[in-house]
């Protein structure tokens, strides 16, 4: 009858156990859905300067490209830059977007550079949604990459 007791006192607390570690568990999981610190283009929205380096179309390329990212992580560009074979062009109003945003940070972008031109990117956000990266792999005929870091 005793050792009846006792299991019977240990099956139930293991159950009572499973019980609240299962609450807990539920707990956290639902603090993780509504995170204020969730990687999602809402939280990169604001201003950025990204600079770009490389080879594109108009050869040996050096740009500072600015951008106001709203919540859906498009923006109308301003880029200046310095180039082998087009010389000093500014660009204005050209689309930049970040099309993917997964929860590690990593996703793709584009960048127009005016009509017929434009990259396509492959980013990574900082954890602390201050810097990304940025570089163009998907292009043939174009070798660029960049940082871009939030004012």
């Amino acid at each position: 009858m005793q050792n009846y007791r006792q299991t019977k006192l240990a099956f139930l607390a293991v159950l009572a156990l499973v019980g609240v570690a299962s609450l807990i568990t539920h707990k956290t999981l639902r603090a993780d859905e509504h995170d204020e610190n969730a990687m999602t283009l809402a939280s990169l929205a604001g201003p950025w300067q990204m600079t770009l380096t490389g080879d594109t179309g108009c050869g040996i390329s050096t740009s500072v490209v600015t951008f106001n990212l709203d919540a859906h992580g498009s923006s109308l560009a301003t880029i200046r830059s310095h180039t082998s074979g087009c010389g000093d062009p500014v660009t204005t109003g050209t689309p930049f977007t970040i099309f993917s945003l997964n929860p590690n940070g990593s996703g793709t972008a584009g960048l127009s550079c005016g009509p017929g031109c434009g990259w396509g990117l492959v980013i990574q956000v900082a954890k602390n949604r201050q810097i990304f990266n940025v570089v163009d792999i998907v292009n043939g005929g174009n070798y660029l990459e960049g940082t871009a870091i939030r004012q």
